[in-house]
């Protein structure tokens, strides 16, 4: 089985976590004036239409809304497209910016999967013993061996890896977005790759140890080297409040064309 195949043991294996019946969100309400990384736009929504516009004869009317944001705003998933390295794609490909205007590129938000996993939440704030990390904490392939160990996680081919750092208490705070935020490096990112995960996710607006403004080693790896989406702005703090470290993940992004990422709306069920 690769990361991208579905396949009636994966179901199952992600069923067979369900024990109690109980849906988690783990995304984030999407609204006006949310945070979002200075490099994205940020999300508004208005009435298009409003009621009273235009009353029908039985006196009903309708409103309609239109929202404007970016691709990689609130609770989403990053396409392949997203990273390019001295000039090229994933795929090799020298990039091509009018093909993926045109929703010709490859590896464009229309290609994302849904998602149905077994899910692991590795939560490295509890290992640590804190509510919320510091921002200037790297996760490294070690700190994924103690949480295995401290939980009682064990890893599967094609397990969607959820990392809970506790930086979701800052969200509505300026500390959110922040110049130094917690998340794994690439000894980290290589770890998850080297277990088989399928997808990655976490509750920060970038995922690997911030600031990234000069290098995304972990974003270049996993998108461009593994094909290994990732999911940001992630809210983990109902989960991690369960103490359930494995869960039925599923997600379904929308199918964009040119879209260089998704906005999402992830659940687990427990």
């Amino acid at each position: 089985m690769t990361r991208s195949d579905f396949s009636l043991e994966s179901w199952q294996a992600a069923a067979a976590a369900v024990t109690r019946g109980r849906i988690v969100e783990l995304g984030r309400v999407f609204h006006t004036g949310m945070p979002h990384y200075p490099t994205h736009p940020d999300f508004k929504v208005s009435l298009f239409r409003r009621h009273g516009d235009r009353v029908r004869g039985d006196g009903a009317s309708s409103a309609s809304c239109l929202w404007s944001f970016g691709g990689h705003t609130g609770t989403h998933i990053d396409a392949l497209c997203h990273v390019s390295h001295r000039g090229l794609m994933y795929n090799g490909v020298p990039v091509d910016n009018l093909a993926l205007e045109r929703g010709d590129g490859p590896g464009d938000a229309a290609d994302l999967p849904a998602c149905i996993r077994r899910g692991v939440l590795f939560d490295i704030a509890a290992l640590d013993g804190v509510n919320v990390l510091p921002g200037e904490r790297v996760i490294g392939a070690r700190d994924f061996d103690m949480a295995c160990e401290r939980f009682g996680i064990a890893i599967r081919q094609g397990d969607v890896a959820l990392i809970r750092t506790g930086w979701a208490q800052h969200w509505s705070t300026d500390r959110y977005i922040d110049h130094d935020t917690p998340g794994p490096n690439l000894e980290g990112a290589q770890w998850l790759a080297e277990k088989g995960v399928s997808l990655v996710g976490s509750d920060t607006a970038i995922f690997e140890k911030g600031p990234i403004a000069e290098a995304a080693p972990v974003h270049t790896f996993l998108l461009m080297e593994q094909r290994i989406h990732i999911m940001e702005n992630l809210d983990l703090e109902a989960l991690a409040a369960t103490g359930i470290t494995t869960f039925f993940f599923l997600a379904l992004p929308l199918r964009v064309k040119g879209g260089t990422a998704s906005p999402l709306r992830p659940i687990a069920i427990l």
